[in-house]
């Protein structure tokens, strides 16, 4: 019996086989996976034609009931690495506004870097030993910069797409919480049998998952 991974019962898995097939990606950026609808604010036609079918303009923040309605109801909405960009008080409406999306018992899914490993990251000096995250910080602060600077690009990004909060689990939990509109909130560790690349974790190496359940 072949073991490990590719065995376990995701929880994509469960939602195909289950005809769960609703899915959509908000804030998805340039992002395109199979089987999701993607919403964002970019103009339809800053995407080639091939790219332009299952995308949403509109944004998460002011969706309107109106709006809302006419989009339908969602087994899955995904926000991954869109979070931290709304400040913590702009996070409570974008969950009401989530939770306007699904369908009850609809599952709501966040990925975010996780506060957690980028203070350590941070204490123990290891940015510039992370290629990925190194690359990705040169491009705005110089290579000889402190580690100071790097851990500063985790917190603030770039200008035109600020990370306004930061957040680890206890954070995510107490924001879906304070929300009032989800239950079942449980933390989704990349180990965890339901995990998957990228539909749960989309960063495995830093990111923390919330996942919960629309009352």
């Amino acid at each position: 019996m072949t073991s490990g991974r590719n065995t376990r019962s995701t929880l994509r898995a469960q939602l195909v086989q289950a005809g769960r097939t609703q899915w959509l990606d908000v804030g998805c950026g340039n992002n395109i996976e199979p089987g999701f609808q993607r919403m964002d604010t970019y103009p339809v036609t800053s995407f080639p034609m091939r790219q332009r079918r299952g995308y949403i303009r509109s944004d998460i923040l002011k969706l309107t009931d109106r709006r809302a309605a006419s989009l339908g109801a969602f087994d899955v909405v995904r926000l991954q690495h869109v979070f931290e960009h709304f400040t913590y008080e702009d996070g409570g409406k974008v969950l009401k506004n989530c939770a306007k999306l699904l369908k009850t018992d609809g599952i709501i899914l966040i990925t975010v870097p996780d506060l957690k490993v980028h203070i350590r990251r941070y204490l123990r000096d290891q940015y510039k030993a992370s290629s990925g995250f190194r690359s990705w910080a040169q491009e705005r602060v110089p290579e000889d910069s402190p580690n100071s600077f790097y851990f500063a690009m985790f917190a603030h990004s770039w200008p035109h797409e600020q990370h306004k909060w930061c957040y680890d689990y206890e954070g995510l939990r107490y924001q879906l919480e304070a929300c009032g509109e989800f239950k079942s909130i449980r933390h989704l560790s990349f180990k965890n049998p339901l995990a998957s690349y990228p539909f749960t974790h989309n960063r495995p190496d830093e990111d923390v998952c919330a996942m919960a359940v629309k009352r």
